[in-house]
């Protein structure tokens, strides 16, 4: 029995499907089914991901990349790039998809069957590139509980204090706001019958697990940004009052220099 290789890669944020369509048109032919594209190529297949993923399979990994590298103009959006891969073959032995080490078998070959496993395979790779930026966010900014912890303040400025809340804030909000896309397509509101397809691999890919350990990653962003606002709230506390104190000194010495001179 023969293998072939699946790879999936995510580009960036998204896809400008202004430019992508125009762009798979000369790559092969081109069906659209709700928030995908199942591209038929001479050599393989390809599934491309409004949310900017593309899923190869049975295409040699050098016209992967390649093919990567086209479709590069219509990508949107700074994000780290994330690979997985997977082998698979086709066993009419069976009657369901069955998944062992990372190695799938259909039981016959129909892209419908492969378009349902490659949105569980987009989404884990989606959500590998959400990992990476929330865990480098974290490793970046672990300094700041260290030092209150042995200080008991940050010495930081306030310009650089709402630079890092505004970091942090960015990295959560941009996971927040593509959290639906890891819920499951609705794609399978059209086709019910392929659910076992696509439950199968989200559930080899761990998505559920990944999904709750990202939780509680953006939970500690949540409260180191609780613990930025606190201390930048006191820093400008501090700063009004040696305003004000400044200014009762100024008044006291004013009313003093003004008597001093009443007096002579």
């Amino acid at each position: 029995m023969s293998h072939s290789a699946c790879f999936s890669y995510c580009l960036g944020d998204r896809f400008d499907l202004d430019v992508l369509s125009p762009k798979l048109a000369t790559i092969g032919q081109v069906q659209r089914l709700r928030d995908a594209f199942l591209v038929k190529m001479r050599q393989g297949e390809c599934v491309v991901f409004h949310y900017g993923v593309l899923v190869c399979w049975g295409i040699e990994e050098d016209n992967a990349l390649a093919l990567c590298k086209e479709l590069g103009p219509a990508v949107e959006g700074p994000i780290r790039a994330t690979r997985d891969e997977i082998s698979f073959a086709g066993n009419p032995q069976l009657d369901r998809l069955t998944i062992k080490h990372d190695h799938f078998q259909f039981p016959e070959d129909d892209p419908l069957h492969k378009l349902a496993v490659s949105h569980a395979l987009a989404q884990s790779v989606k959500l590998e590139a959400f990992e990476e930026q929330v865990a480098a966010t974290i490793k970046e900014t672990s300094p700041i509980p260290e030092t209150l912890a042995s200080k008991g303040k940050i010495r930081l400025p306030r310009r650089k204090l709402a630079v890092l809340r505004g970091r942090l804030y960015l990295a959560k909000s941009q996971v927040n706001l593509h959290f639906d896309l890891l819920d499951k397509p609705d794609f399978f509101w059209d086709h019910p019958e392929l659910d076992p397809y696509y439950n199968l691999t989200r559930a080899n890919q761990e998505l559920d697990s990944r999904l709750e350990i990202l939780n509680k990653r953006l939970e500690v962003i949540g409260e180191l940004l609780e613990i930025l606002a606190d201390e930048e709230h006191h820093k400008h506390s501090s700063f009004l009052e040696w305003i004000v104190i400044w200014l009762i000194s100024s008044e006291i010495l004013i009313f003093i220099f003004h008597d001093y001179l009443g007096w002579i």
